[in-house]
C-alpha cells in the first residue's frame, strides 16, 4: 500500500484535466497500487483518489449478499459515483463533470496526500483549513505519539 503524504498545488484545466504531482505518483507502486486510480466523493464532498489496484482490495474485504437489505442498499452510492481515471503521460486525470458538479472543487486545487488516499481541496479552502488546524497542531501530535506507543508497547524517551 502506498504512502501517499504531502501537499501539492496544482490546476484543473477547461477540459477538467488534473495533473497528479510526480512526488505522488512516485510514492505508488505501480505492481502492487496500480496505475490508475478510482475517483469517490469524499464524506466533506471533496474528491478522492485512491490507487486502483489499492482500491479493488480494499472493496474486497466488503460482503455483500446477493440478495438487497438496508445496509447494503446504502453503499450503492459509493459505487456508483465511483470513477475509475487513467493518468496520461503527463500524469494527468480528466475528471468527470458530474463528480465535479457534485463535489467542492475549484480551478485552483491543492492534492493532499491522506495516508492511502489523494484529496482534492480549493486551494483557498486547504488553506484556511491549515490556518485553522495549526493551533492544535501540537496536541494532535502528541494523540498520535501515545497511540503509537500504546500500539507499539514503545516507552517515551526519559526526560532529564
Amino acid at each position: 500500500m502506498a504512502l501517499l503524504i504531502g501537499e501539492f498545488e496544482s490546476a484543473i484545466d477547461a477540459k477538467h484535466r488534473l495533473a497528479i504531482s510526480a512526488a505522488l505518483r512516485e510514492l505508488m507502486d505501480p505492481r502492487t497500487d496500480g496505475r490508475g486510480f478510482i475517483l469517490v466523493l469524499g464524506p466533506d464532498r471533496h474528491l478522492w483518489l485512491y490507487p486502483d489496484e489499492y482500491y479493488r482490495r480494499l472493496l474486497a474485504t466488503m460482503r455483500r449478499s446477493p440478495l438487497p437489505d438496508r445496509s447494503t442498499r446504502k453503499i450503492d452510492l459509493l459505487f456508483a459515483m465511483a470513477r475509475a481515471l487513467k493518468a496520461d503521460a503527463q500524469g494527468r486525470v480528466v475528471l468527470p463533470e458530474k463528480s465535479m458538479q457534485r463535489a467542492v472543487i475549484g480551478d485552483r486545487v491543492t492534492l493532499v496526500g491522506v495516508f492511502d488516499h489523494i484529496e482534492i481541496w480549493p486551494t483557498d479552502e486547504w488553506e484556511r483549513h491549515v490556518q485553522e488546524s495549526l493551533p492544535s497542531y501540537g496536541q494532535v501530535l502528541d494523540e498520535a505519539a501515545e497511540h503509537a506507543r500504546r500500539e507499539t508497547g514503545l516507552r517515551p524517551p526519559r526526560q532529564e
